[in-house]
């Protein structure tokens, strides 16, 4: 089998082909081409003949040299641009951090975080069961809530959560103030939860009026 063989391509100039066809010509070289095959071959083994003056060198040598600088400037320039690049995206990323921080929180942002069921019941004062959807585990709910510290009272029909703030103010309110067993007095001191749980309680007997002391009697069945 042959030596295997690769091509290469040399662009030149009019004037610089003219010349070495006529080299090549006084040489009795087939073509230009086998005659720079000759010249680089006998550079290689350190045979070197004076086919050519030192000016057509130095040409050879600027127009090498010129193409070399072009790519080497096209990759500088591609280096700068990236450069450039990664500084834009750190000093975007820096502006909307340095936004972010400032930004204030909406109350629909504030919405969307997810709260604890014990957050919840602080928010709303008191859970009935019987507003609880339907899917949720409710055993699992109000024994989480017991062991959070919430007041969970059974009735013949539902338990109810109370919040322990809201428990402490509901029991001065009904027990020491109230003396009364008018409704709309009582919706007046205990406010809409207060009288909401109240008529919960009273329509389960665990509340109930003592007329000659004119005081509530606490009856309440709390889980404990």
């Amino acid at each position: 089998m042959g030596e295997k063989k690769r091509p290469i391509t040399i662009y030149l100039d009019e004037d610089l082909f003219r010349e070495l066809t006529s080299l090549s010509e006084k040489e009795g070289a087939p073509s230009v081409s086998d005659f720079i095959v000759k010249i680089i071959k006998e550079k290689i083994s350190g045979v070197e003949k004076p086919v050519f003056d030192e000016s057509l060198k130095s040409r050879i040598t600027r127009i090498v040299q010129d193409e070399v600088n072009k790519h080497l400037q096209v990759v500088e320039m591609l280096r700068r641009q990236i450069a450039e690049l990664y500084e834009k995206v750190d000093a975007l990323s820096a502006t909307i951090g340095e936004l972010k921080s400032k930004t204030p929180e909406t109350p629909e942002a504030r919405r969307e975080k997810k709260k604890t069921g014990m957050e919840r019941l602080k928010e709303e004062g008191v859970v009935f069961e019987s507003n609880l959807p339907k899917k949720l585990n409710r055993d699992a709910f109000f024994n989480y809530l017991r062991r959070e510290g919430a007041i969970v009272i059974e009735t013949s029909k539902e338990r109810i959560a109370v919040d322990p703030e809201f428990w402490r103010d509901f029991e001065v309110k009904l027990f020491e103030k109230a003396n009364t067993n008018n409704e709309e007095d009582l919706k007046k001191i205990l406010g809409d939860k207060g009288f909401m749980l109240f008529t919960k309680l009273r329509d389960d007997n665990q509340v109930i009026f003592d007329s000659s002391s004119r005081k509530w009697r606490n009856l309440i069945n709390v889980v404990g």
